[in-house]
């Protein structure tokens, strides 16, 4: 409120009244003396502070607040310099002889709206910081018991906010019951603080992982904990992929270095059987040429070198699978044809270890578009396992026939020592060999098993194997229909023995 211009000059101040302004003066508060004009007769040097001049250019100017009020009022000071004043007005009617006079004290309010005025804007800002944090929030009081929780946290679970005000941590915690979370909770109140990682249920039952960030603050109300909880799921699951590719790729390099050393022995046992034999006969050991024991030497010089083109054969058809460079080549195949061909091609394998092998499909079984070579080499490696771990003087059933959805299904079946769930797993894998006395005692690269199956899926169809130790391992080869077409000529005979 600015006084208007003076009307009249300054009262001329008695010594009585001298003594009062000397002490009205002194007070904290500013005080006018007004008449029932509205004219200030007197204001004292708190007053005149407020208003921002002197006390004598206030005196003879007209107060325009209004001057009878039944209690405090506020009011707003406008002043030179622009800053206005806030102050609390309360007036008091004085009956004087010939005028009621009315003393009006000022009491400055500025500093304590200024301070609102800053809490309140601490206030928003706070409230605008949780409200679009990425991160849940919650505050709860020294118990664990939440009072406050933001959007992010309802959306990261999915809860409402009525469902999780006054509940404690261990409502949604899937780590920690009501016992472990008050244990921690002492520990954040003796400490100040943690962070932590666990896991938090959300309302349709999922299971995310998060990282706990508690602030414990003391000297508000009787203590307040401030908890940001971040979703770190995708990154747990990132660390999980990291960690499962950096073990397959350890077991990788394990498992290659194993098959160098492997590979390194299977070479250079028939090379040296080749060299030795050669040098004999070259050195006619035994005389001229002629004798029989350079017959057994040829063989095993034979032997020797169709293992070594198996073991190359099998490197190079890695390599090119491995590549991409693997091609079938597209061809009307007779299955029948291409079993008794692999039988026949591992028949004296199997005459050696006294294994039969017994060949069984339909008369009418259709033929198969498809690679002939290729489908020879998985029927041979099938086989040739078949052999390798089948039990003394045990069938080798194999098989083909066409499934009602008009799939072919090709079966190799043994009687053998067959494989654990893991060692399954394990046999499916290149470079991978079973660990077993039985395994030890025959050579290849551990490459025959996991070409079949890199085989069938050019072909779009699939390899499984079902096996039980000591009973047996059954092989199951399946083609596609997409693949199979009509009854071809049969070359072998259904139940054909070997």
């Amino acid at each position: 409120m600015m006084p208007s211009a003076p009307k009249t000059t300054t009262t001329t101040m008695t010594p009585d009244v001298t003594l009062y302004t000397l002490a009205l003066d002194h007070l904290a508060e500013g005080v006018l003396l007004l008449e029932s004009s509205g004219r200030i007769v007197y204001a004292n040097h708190q007053a005149a502070m407020l208003f921002g001049h002197p006390a004598d250019a206030l005196a003879g100017t007209t107060f325009s607040a209004p001057i009878r009020t039944t209690g405090p009022v506020e009011i707003t000071i406008p002043r030179t310099d622009r800053r206005p004043v806030i102050a609390e007005m309360q007036v008091v009617p004085l009956q004087a002889e010939t005028d009621t006079l009315s003393l009006v004290s000022l009491r400055d309010m500025t500093g304590r709206y200024e301070a609102e005025a800053q809490l309140r804007e601490s206030e928003a800002t706070y409230r605008a910081v949780i409200a679009t944090a990425n991160d849940g929030f919650w505050l709860t009081d020294a118990t664990g018991q939440l009072l406050e929780v933001n959007d992010a946290y309802l959306r990261m679970t999915g809860f409402s906010r009525s469902e999780l005000l006054g509940c404690r941590p261990d409502f949604v915690d899937a780590d920690e019951d009501a016992d472990a979370v008050r244990a921690r909770m002492a520990e954040v109140l003796e400490s100040g603080g943690a962070m932590f990682e666990t896991r938090h249920r959300t309302r349709d039952g999922r299971i995310i992982e998060v990282e706990v960030s508690v602030s414990f603050a003391p000297s508000i109300a009787d203590g307040r904990l401030f908890v940001f909880i971040r979703d770190i799921t995708p990154r747990k699951r990132a660390e999980a992929s990291i960690l499962a590719a950096k073990t397959a790729a350890e077991q990788a390099n394990h498992a290659k270095s194993e098959f160098l050393a492997a590979m390194s022995h299977d070479l250079r046992t028939p090379l040296n059987a080749i060299i030795g034999f050669a040098e004999m006969i070259q050195m006619h050991m035994f005389g001229p040429l002629g004798d029989e024991h350079y017959e057994g030497y040829i063989a095993d010089i034979h032997a020797s070198g169709e293992l070594l083109i198996s073991l190359v054969d099998d490197l190079l058809d890695l390599s090119k699978v491995e590549a991409g460079k693997f091609e079938i080549q597209e061809q009307v195949v007779v299955v029948p044809t291409v079993m008794a061909l692999a039988r026949q091609q591992t028949a004296t394998m199997a005459a050696e270890a006294d294994q039969t092998i017994v060949i069984d499909h339909a008369d009418d079984l259709p033929s198969l578009r498809g690679d002939q070579r290729a489908l020879v080499q998985v029927f041979y490696n099938l086989l040739t396992n078949a052999i390798k771990f089948n039990r003394p003087n045990g069938p080798i059933r194999f098989t083909a026939a066409l499934a009602d959805d008009g799939s072919l299904e090709v079966r190799v079946a043994d009687e053998g020592i067959g494989m654990s769930p893991d060692e399954v797993t394990k046999a499916l894998k290149p470079f991978e060999q079973i660990d077993s006395a039985h395994a030890r005692k025959h050579k290849g690269t551990g490459l025959g098993l996991y070409l079949c199956v890199q085989i069938m899926r050019l072909f779009g169809g699939k390899l499984t194997v079902d096996s039980t130790p000591n009973v047996g391992t059954t092989v199951m080869l399946w083609f596609p229909p997409t693949r199979v077409g009509a009854p071809a000529a049969v070359e072998a005979e259904a139940g054909d023995t070997a």
